[in-house]
C-alpha cells in the first residue's frame, strides 16, 4: 500500500518549509492537482510503486474535498496534515518576508486574506489526521517535527511534548494541556530569572522541589494511562502541552522532563514555543 500525505494549509504557515524536509526524506511532491483529475491520480499512486511516499499539496479551500477523493481510493494510505498560524505571527512573517498572500491578486488586503484562511480552516480542520500550529516554531523546528512523524516506524505512536507560555495564548494545536504554574517559580530568584529551563541551575532548582516531583508523578500517571488507550484506538499522533506564565522555565523543564521519561516508549519530540523569546548572544 502506496503512503500519501496531503499537505494543506493557512498560506504562510509553513508548507514551503515543510516540503522540503519531505523532499529529504525522499518523498514526490506534487503540488496543486485539481480535484476533478485527483480519482485519476489516485488510481496511479495506487498501482504503481513509483509513487509511494508521495506528498499531494493543496489550496486550503480545495483540501477537504481532496481528503475525502484520498481516504475513498484504494491502495492508498493516508495522511492529512494541515498547517495552521496565529493571524498576529502571520501578518509578521508576511512583513518580514514580502511574499505576496495568493488572495492579493485578487485585489484583498492582506488581513482579509488571513482571516478569509481563518474561517476556511475552522470548516477544513475537523478532518486533518495532524494538525499543527506552527506559531512560534522557527523553520528549523518544524523541519525537526517533520521528520519525527514522517521519518519513523508508522505503526509507533509519536508525541510531540512542547511547552508554552499562558501570556502568549494557548496553542491552537493542544490535545493535552499541564499547567505548571502551581510550582515554585526560578523566575523570583535573581540568579535564574534570566536562564531558561534548558539551564542547569533552574533544572537544580525544579529538582529540589516536592512539589515539581509530585506533579511530574500526577502526569506521567495520566499519560501512561492516556497513551495506552491512545494506542489502542490507532492514534498515531499526540500533542502534549505544558504551560506556564512565560514559556521560559517551569513548562520548559516538565517538557524536557516528560521527553527523556517517554522517547524510549515512543517517537518523540519535544518543542519549546517561546524559547526564542529568551535567547541570548
Amino acid at each position: 500500500m502506496n503512503n500519501v500525505v496531503l499537505l494543506s494549509g493557512v498560506s504562510g504557515a509553513g508548507k514551503s518549509t515543510i516540503s522540503h524536509a519531505f523532499e529529504e526524506m525522499g518523498y514526490r511532491l506534487i503540488e496543486n492537482v485539481p480535484n476533478v483529475v485527483l480519482p485519476a491520480l489516485c488510481e496511479e499512486i495506487g498501482s504503481n510503486d513509483a509513487y509511494n511516499d508521495t506528498v499531494l499539496i493543496v489550496e486550503l479551500r480545495h483540501a477537504k474535498r481532496a481528503n475525502e477523493i484520498l481516504k475513498q481510493a484504494e491502495g492508498l494510505h493516508s495522511v492529512f496534515l494541515l498547517l495552521d498560524c496565529a493571524a498576529t505571527e502571520l501578518l509578521t512573517r508576511y512583513r518580514l518576508t514580502r511574499h505576496v498572500h495568493p488572495l492579493q491578486a485578487k485585489g484583498y488586503p492582506l488581513e482579509e486574506c488571513i482571516r478569509l484562511d481563518e474561517q476556511t480552516m475552522k470548516e477544513v480542520r475537523p478532518f486533518a489526521d495532524l494538525y499543527v500550529d506552527t506559531t512560534g516554531l522557527s523553520a528549523q523546528e518544524l523541519r525537526k517535527m517533520a521528520f519525527a512523524h514522517f521519518k519513523g516506524n508508522e505503526s509507533t505512536m509519536v508525541i510531540t511534548f512542547s511547552s508554552f507560555g499562558y501570556k502568549y495564548g494557548i496553542p491552537q494545536d493542544a490535545e493535552v494541556i499541564f499547567d505548571c504554574r502551581n510550582v515554585p517559580n526560578p523566575f523570583w530568584d535573581p540568579e535564574l530569572r534570566n536562564q531558561t529551563g534548558l539551564d542547569q541551575g533552574v533544572i537544580d532548582f525544579l529538582s529540589g522541589k516536592k512539589e515539581c516531583d509530585e506533579l511530574f508523578s500526577h502526569m506521567v500517571a495520566y499519560l501512561d494511562y492516556f497513551l495506552s488507550h491512545a494506542k489502542q484506538d490507532g492514534r498515531n499522533y499526540i500533542n502534549i502541552d505544558l504551560g506556564c506564565s512565560g514559556g521560559q522555565h517551569r513548562s520548559v523543564y516538565f517538557a524536557q522532563r516528560l521527553y527523556d521519561h517517554y522517547k524510549s516508549q515512543y517517537i518523540c519530540f519535544v518543542s519549546h514555543r517561546e524559547m526564542r523569546r529568551y535567547r541570548r548572544g
